[in-house]
C-alpha cells in the first residue's frame, strides 16, 4: 500500500513537472510582396544559410531580411540543392538558378530538348546527379553542366512514377503498379526493404551524416530504416495522425521527429519510443493546422508553409511559450513560479496554469457496402499533393467524412434509426489551461512570495494565493509590495502615496501602522546587507535603518527625477544602486546623497525583481552581477527588440519573460542544446546609381558612378534582432563604424578616385565574430581627368605654340593672327593647369566654394600667364625683326 501511495506521487510530480514545460518558440514570417504566393510545397537551404520555397509563382528566397522571387514559366513544385547550385523543377519542367549579367537571380531551363518532361513533381540529389520525375519519366542531371544524361521511362507493370525518395545512399522511386524500386546501374529493381504491401510511402526523410532514414506510409505508420534493416514506430498517440492525416515529415535530429499534417498541424514524436513530445498547432501558436511542407534547416529549426505564411518551429532554444494555452485574458503584465505551478497576472486578473489534455469524441460508423466513400485518414501526401495540380490522371476518389449507414425504405414508412458502432476519444493537443482565481480583480502587476506563500497586487488590492483560492490581505489599490527581510514586514506602497505595513500571526496579516509619517508614490523597495530597507519614490529615496526588525530612523535622500519615471534599486555587495531616468546612481553614506554611476552604460530599459538588475545597453541584457551574466546566459534574451517583464521563474529555473507583443516565455540557459551554427556572411548585392553590379571581391567604377551601395548579409533565423554589423573603408578611413543591425548595408554617395578596400564583420547574440573577404574597390576618374587625355592636351597646346612661332615669323600679314594664336594657347593652357590642379582637390563642394577655388587657382597661376604671354609676344616680334 505505502509504495502504492509512493508511485502516485511520483506520478503526480511527473505530471506537474511536464505541465510546466512551455511550447515550442515559434517565429512567425509573413512576406508582404504581392508577387508571393503561400503556397508552397517543399522547402530546401543551400550551404550559404539562404532557404529556397517552391511557389506557385516560381521560387521564393529568403535569407533571413530579404525575400525575393525567381520568376519561372511555370509553378515550382519541387527544389533540390547541392552546395550553393538550387535546381528546379514545376509545370514547365526542370531548370536551375543563375545569375544573369545584371546580377539578378534567374532561372535557367535543363529540359527545353526533353519532349514530355512538364510536370515534375519530385527531385533528388546523389552525388554530382539531380534526379527529376513527373508521371512518365525519370531524367538524370549533371549538377556541373546541366545536361541530361539519363532518361528512364515508367514501364506498363509500373504504370506512373508516384514518387522520388533518397535514403541510405540510395535512390529509390515509387510505383503506381509496383510500390517501391530502387535504381540501380541506370535501371530499376524491387526495392529490399520490408514496408507493408499494396501501401503508398509518403514520404522518406534521411538523417544527416547517419544511413538512417525515416519512412512514412499510408495509414499513418511510421518506420525507421538503417541500411536494409526496418523496424515500424509503435507511434502511442497514432489516433491524432490518423484524425488529422498524415502529409510530411523530417528528421529534427536523432532523438526527435515532425509529422506534418493536414488538419493538425506538426506532429513531434520520439522516434526510439514513439512518445509524443509536443503538438504544435493552431492552440499553441501555429496560425494555420494545414501543413503545405516541412523542413529542418541547420539549426534543428522546423519550417513550416502554411496558408498565413510561414513559421519556424525551435524545440531547441532556451524559450518555451506560456501565452498560448487557452483561457488567459488581458495584457500580460506578470509571471511567476511558485510550488511547481504557474501563475500570471493581466490586466483582467490573476490566472493559474492547470495542466488538461484536449480530447474531441470521434464517432465510427459501420462500413457501408461498395461505397466509393473514403475517410479522410485515408488519403495520403502525394495523392493530396498530386490532386491539387492534376499531375496524375488518375481515377479520383470522392473525398467525404464518414456518413451513416442508411437502408432503403418503402414509400410512407419512416426511416430507421442507425446507431453508430462505437464512440472513442481522440487527442487534439497535449494541452493547459487558465483558470482565473475569481476573487482577485483588476490589474495584477507583482507577485512575490512571503512567508512560503504567494502573494499577488494590483489595482485589485493584495491577496495571499493557496491553489486557485485568494484571501484579501488589503483591497486597496497598491503600486508595489515587498517582504522586508530587515524588518520582517510585509511593506506595502498603495496607489494613494501610502506607506503601509503588515506582520503575520495566527490570526493573519495585521496591520503595524510603523511607516504611516511617510508619504510618497513608492515604485519599487529592497534590503541591502546592512539591514535598511529602502524605498525608491518618484519625489525621493527613503532609507530605513533597523535594528533588530525595528525601525531606528528614516533618512530622505535628495534625488533629482526630472522626468518622474519610476525609481528602481539594488544592493550589490555593500554598494547601493538607484536607477531612473535612464542613469545609473550609487549611494554615498559619507554624505548622503546619490552620485552618479559611470562604469555602467546608461540603461535603455531596465527591471529589478528578486534582488536583481536587469538593463539593456542598446546592445545585449546585462546584469550587475558578472557572475548571473555567464550562468543565465542573458546574451539570449536578445533576440527581442523590446522586453516588457522580467524576473526569475523559480530558483535556478530561468526566467520568465514578458515582451511587448504580449508573449509570455520562461528562458532556462541549461535547456540549450548545442550552439548556433553561424552562417557565412557573404556580399549579397552592389547597386550602382542606375544598375545592380555583379559582387565580386574586386570592383572597378568609375567617378561618375561612385555612388555604392553593398549589402551583406548572414543568414540568420534565431536571433537576426540581434545580429549586428560594423565596418571600416581602408584608403578612407581607419576607423571601424559602430556595431547596429543596419550596418550591413554599406552606402557611399561618392568616393573619389582612388584604390579602397571594404572590410565588414558581423557579431551574433553569443558575441561570435563573422568577416568577409576584403572587398577591392578601384575608382577611375573621368576620361578627361585621366593621364593619356592630359598627354593628348599637351600634344595639342604644343602645336598651337609652334604654329603661333611660325605664322608670327613667316609674314607680318599673320602678325594678327599669330597673337590671336598665342593668346588662345594661353588660354587653353591656364585652364588646363585649373584642371589638373582641381583634379587634385578629393572634397565634394557646393558650386559657391568650387568657384572661389577656381578663382584662388587663378591668381596662383596670374604670374605664369603674365609670363607666358610676354614671352610669345616677345618671341614673335623678334621673328619679324
Amino acid at each position: 500500500m505505502k509504495m502504492k501511495w509512493v508511485l502516485i506521487c511520483l506520478l503526480a510530480f511527473v505530471s506537474i513537472a511536464h505541465a510546466q514545460t512551455g511550447n515550442y518558440f515559434l517565429s512567425h514570417y509573413a512576406p508582404t510582396s504581392e508577387k508571393i504566393n503561400y503556397l508552397s510545397f517543399q522547402i530546401e537551404q543551400d550551404q550559404k544559410g539562404v532557404l529556397y520555397f517552391a511557389n506557385k509563382t516560381g521560387v521564393v528566397e529568403f535569407d533571413g531580411r530579404n525575400w525575393s522571387v525567381v520568376s519561372t514559366p511555370g509553378a515550382v513544385f519541387t527544389l533540390a540543392t547541392s552546395g550553393n547550385d538550387v535546381l528546379v523543377g514545376g509545370v514547365d519542367g526542370y531548370g536551375r538558378l543563375y545569375r544573369d549579367e545584371n546580377s539578378h537571380q534567374a532561372y535557367q531551363s535543363l529540359s527545353a530538348q526533353q519532349p514530355d518532361a512538364a510536370n515534375i513533381f519530385f527531385a533528388q540529389v546523389r552525388d554530382d546527379k539531380v534526379y527529376f520525375i513527373n508521371e512518365q519519366k525519370l531524367f538524370v542531371v549533371s549538377i556541373a553542366t546541366g545536361v541530361t544524361e539519363t532518361v528512364i521511362k515508367v514501364t506498363d507493370e509500373q504504370i506512373a512514377f508516384t514518387g522520388l525518395f533518397n535514403f541510405g545512399g540510395s535512390i529509390y522511386a515509387e510505383t503506381e503498379g509496383l510500390s517501391l524500386v530502387k535504381l540501380e546501374q541506370g535501371k530499376f529493381i524491387p526495392a529490399s526493404l520490408t514496408l507493408p504491401a499494396n501501401r503508398e510511402v509518403q514520404f522518406a526523410s534521411g538523417l544527416t551524416n547517419t544511413n538512417k532514414a525515416l519512412i512514412g506510409v499510408e495509414g499513418a505508420r511510421l518506420f525507421l530504416a538503417e541500411g536494409t534493416a526496418v523496424r515500424e514506430i509503435l507511434i502511442k498517440d497514432k489516433s491524432y495522425l490518423v484524425n488529422n492525416i498524415m502529409v510530411s515529415g523530417t528528421w529534427v535530429n536523432e532523438s526527435l521527429i515532425a509529422i506534418g499534417t493536414l488538419r493538425g498541424g506538426v506532429f513531434f514524436l520520439n522516434p526510439e519510443t514513439g512518445a509524443t513530445e509536443e503538438i504544435t498547432n493552431y492552440y499553441t501558436g501555429l496560425p494555420d493546422n494545414e501543413v503545405y511542407a516541412l523542413h529542418t534547416d541547420s539549426n534543428l529549426g522546423v519550417w513550416v508553409a502554411h496558408n498565413y505564411g510561414f513559421s519556424r518551429i525551435a524545440p531547441f532554444l532556451p524559450f518555451r511559450s506560456f501565452n498560448h494555452y487557452p483561457g488567459l485574458e488581458g495584457n500580460l503584465l506578470c509571471a511567476h513560479s511558485f510550488q511547481g505551478q504557474v501563475y500570471v497576472g493581466t490586466t483582467l486578473g490573476l490566472f493559474h496554469l492547470v495542466k488538461e489534455e484536449v480530447y474531441h469524441d470521434e464517432i465510427i460508423f459501420d462500413a457501408q457496402p461498395n461505397s466509393e466513400v473514403v475517410t479522410p485518414s485515408s488519403i495520403t501526401a502525394q495523392q493530396t499533393k498530386r490532386g491539387v495540380f492534376s499531375l496524375l490522371k488518375r481515377k479520383k476518389k470522392k473525398i467525404a467524412e464518414p456518413q451513416e449507414k442508411t437502408a432503403s425504405v418503402a414509400p410512407g414508412k419512416s426511416r430507421p434509426k442507425v446507431q453508430p458502432r462505437k464512440i472513442r476519444r481522440v487527442l487534439i493537443a497535449l494541452n493547459h489551461v487558465y483558470k482565473k482565481i475569481d476573487e482577485v480583480q483588476g490589474k495584477v502587476f507583482q507577485m512575490t512570495e512571503a512567508n512560503s506563500k504567494l502573494i499577488a497586487s494590483g489595482f485589485g488590492g493584495v491577496f495571499e494565493i493557496e491553489g486557485t483560492k485568494a484571501r484579501a490581505i488589503t483591497k486597496e489599490p497598491v503600486r508595489s509590495v515587498f517582504l522586508s527581510p530587515s524588518l520582517k514586514q510585509l511593506v506595502i506602497g498603495t496607489i494613494n502615496e501610502e506607506i503601509k505595513t503588515f506582520a503575520e500571526d495566527k490570526k493573519g496579516w495585521q496591520e503595524t501602522h510603523q511607516l504611516d509619517s511617510l508619504s510618497d508614490f513608492i515604485s519599487h523597495m529592497f534590503d541591502d546587507k546592512l539591514q535598511n530597507l529602502w524605498l525608491c519614490g518618484r519625489s525621493g529615496i527613503y532609507k530605513v535603518e533597523t535594528v533588530d526588525n525595528e525601525i531606528t530612523d528614516v533618512i530622505n535622500v535628495p534625488f533629482s527625477n526630472p522626468s518622474m519615471d519610476e525609481a528602481l534599486g539594488i544592493a550589490y555587495g555593500t554598494e547601493v544602486y538607484i536607477a531612473a531616468s535612464g542613469v545609473f546612481n550609487r549611494y554615498d553614506g559619507s554624505h548622503n546623497k546619490l552620485v552618479r554611476y559611470d562604469s555602467l552604460p546608461s540603461p535603455k530599459k531596465y527591471f529589478a525583481s528578486a534582488g536583481n538588475f536587469w538593463f539593456y545597453d542598446e546592445h545585449r541584457w546585462r546584469t550587475v552581477d558578472p557572475r548571473l551574466q555567464a550562468a543565465l546566459k542573458l546574451e539570449w534574451l536578445s533576440l527581442f527588440a523590446d522586453i516588457r517583464f522580467l524576473a526569475p521563474a523559480g530558483k535556478g529555473e530561468g526566467l520568465w519573460v514578458i515582451t511587448a507583443s504580449n508573449e509570455l516565455y520562461k528562458f532556462s540557459s541549461n535547456t540549450i542544446v548545442g550552439d548556433i551554427k553561424d552562417y557565412p556572411l557573404f556580399l549579397r548585392e552592389v547597386r550602382g546609381e542606375q544598375s545592380k553590379i555583379a559582387p565580386a571581391k574586386a570592383i572597378k567604377v568609375s567617378q561618375l558612378e561612385s555612388s555604392l551601395n553593398f549589402e551583406f548579409i548572414q543568414p540568420d533565423y534565431v536571433s537576426v534582432e540581434a545580429l549586428e554589423y560594423r565596418y571600416q573603408v581602408k584608403g578612407l578611413t581607419n576607423n571601424w563604424s559602430r556595431w547596429s543591425a543596419s550596418n550591413n548595408r554599406v552606402n557611399f554617395s561618392y568616393l573619389p578616385p582612388g584604390q579602397y578596400q571594404l572590410e565588414v564583420q558581423s557579431k551574433n547574440l553569443m558575441g561570435k565574430i563573422s568577416e568577409v573577404e576584403l572587398i577591392k574597390i578601384e575608382v577611375l576618374p573621368p576620361y578627361w581627368k585621366q593621364p593619356w587625355f592630359y598627354a593628348s592636351e599637351f600634344v595639342v597646346f604644343g602645336i598651337l605654340v609652334f604654329l603661333s612661332l611660325k605664322l608670327g615669323a613667316a609674314n607680318a600679314r599673320y602678325r594678327y593672327l599669330s597673337r590671336l594664336l598665342s593668346l588662345l594657347t594661353i588660354i587653353l593652357l591656364i585652364q588646363f593647369i585649373q584642371t589638373v590642379v582641381a583634379s587634385q582637390i578629393t572634397i565634394k563642394s557646393s558650386p559657391v566654394i568650387d568657384f572661389f577655388i577656381q578663382v584662388f587657382i587663378a591668381l596662383l597661376i596670374l604670374p605664369i600667364e603674365s609670363y607666358l604671354r610676354k614671352f610669345m609676344l616677345r618671341t614673335s616680334a623678334q621673328k619679324l625683326e
